[in-house]
């Protein structure tokens, strides 16, 4: 089957980009499960400088979004979500729970030492679940160092314990009972999850295919990314008919979506632009392909937080701006919690991006970023912020 081709402005398909993501206006989306459901999963991280990265991600898009919200979809019944790598960590909607089994039952094979159990973290294995089974959720650090220590995937420091945890977790003995300041605690998934979910481990008749788990992960991968540069994978696992070809104005090299999205993107050039602006997580999906933010907007955006301090561009926990259809700048905050102060260690705008045109959504956007972290007012200084912003951030009492 021959693929179809569209051609398409780049303005067009930013908006085509913005609608797919939610982004058309602020919180447009009603709940938890309608944010997994249309963005696919969403990335988890723990570092926290001003709100972590899947809360606000969710915090754009939900309606009156507090934390809070996300913790009941994944920990309290009925249970809308669980935790697993996608390849990084992603919540994931629970429904799709027998997609990851075969991975977690791939895992339990002593292939290598990060991801079957060794004959000396059998016994070590054992006697956690005995724990769990006399006590009740295991947090990770209270696992214990009886064992001795090892070195992590990451090359830290670990008792041998959080490891065989991690192990069990990531083989779907164990699920996440609850998280405490970003903290995992354990359970068995037959006590954690669903019973269909924990069902799936003992009815390998239940599963999907090979050939259809492959097709759905694919197809959910390249969703996430709505458009993207076609994987070799691509055809060979979906087939030629599976996506459409489009062709981005002044942009040599073609990108590819899915068939299923053809008719979003001939309609995006009548989309309306809009005026509202967003701070955008560092891994928000919208500027997750760095390639993509380069030839759409002319954007260069690399998330610093893993970069030496002396060799960073921007800072370390840069948020893009989007205003409208743009991305018109990059703030780098972070939140005092102690003192209630939300530090802008820079606001910079993009060349062309007129600060007066800009400042008012832009400070909108701000001002409920604060609230939403609890800050109490702004700190900056002056040379690092444009004049337009100065007044206001002044001005502003949580």
């Amino acid at each position: 089957m021959t693929q179809q081709t569209v051609i398409l402005s780049a303005i067009a398909v930013r908006r085509f980009l913005i609608h797919a993501f939610a982004l058309e206006g602020f919180q447009t989306l009603p709940d938890i499960p309608a944010a997994i459901a249309g963005l696919e999963s969403i990335q988890e991280d723990s570092i926290n400088v001003c709100g972590r990265i899947h809360d606000l991600i969710l915090w754009a898009r939900v309606r009156d979004y507090a934390t809070a919200l996300l913790h009941q979809s994944l920990y309290e019944a009925p249970r809308q979500a669980f935790e697993y790598y996608f390849p990084n960590l992603h919540v994931l909607p629970v429904g799709e729970y027998r997609y990851f089994v075969r991975a977690m039952h791939a895992r339990r094979a002593p292939a290598d030492q990060w991801r079957g159990l060794t004959p000396e973290e059998m016994p070590v294995a054992e006697r956690l679940l005995e724990r769990l089974d006399a006590q009740g959720p295991l947090r990770t650090r209270a696992a214990g160092s009886a064992d001795g220590h090892t070195t992590s995937g990451w090359g830290a420091r670990q008792t041998v314990a959080s490891r065989v945890t991690e192990k069990l977790w990531l083989q779907g003995y164990l699920s996440v009972a609850r998280r405490e300041n970003f903290e995992r605690w354990f359970e068995r998934t037959e006590r954690c999850l669903p019973p269909e979910c924990a069902a799936l481990h003992h009815k390998a008749a239940a599963l999907p295919t090979h050939e259809e788990e492959a097709i759905y992960l694919l197809r959910k991968r390249l969703r996430t990314r709505r458009l993207f540069r076609l994987p070799k994978s691509g055809t060979a696992i979906l087939g030629e008919g599976a996506f459409v070809r489009v062709e981005v104005e002044g942009d040599p090299r073609p990108w590819h979506a899915l068939a299923e999205d053809a008719a979003r993107l001939e309609a995006a050039a009548s989309l309306a632009p809009t005026r509202e602006a967003h701070l955008l997580a560092p891994l928000d999906p919208l500027v997750y392909d760095r390639d993509r933010n380069r030839a759409l907007w002319g954007f260069d955006y690399t998330w610093e937080v893993y970069t030496p301090q002396a060799k960073r561009r921007w800072g370390y926990y840069v948020l893009p701006i989007l205003v409208g259809d743009s991305l018109v700048g990059r703030v780098d905050p972070k939140l005092d919690r102690k003192t209630g102060i939300l530090t802008l260690h820079s606001l910079i705008l993009e060349p062309g991006a007129d600060a007066d045109t800009v400042a008012g959504p832009i400070l909108a956007r701000l001002f409920a970023f604060a609230r939403f972290l609890g800050a109490a007012r702004f700190a900056f200084e002056k040379a690092a912020v444009p004049e337009a912003f100065h007044e206001p951030l002044s001005n502003f009492k949580g």
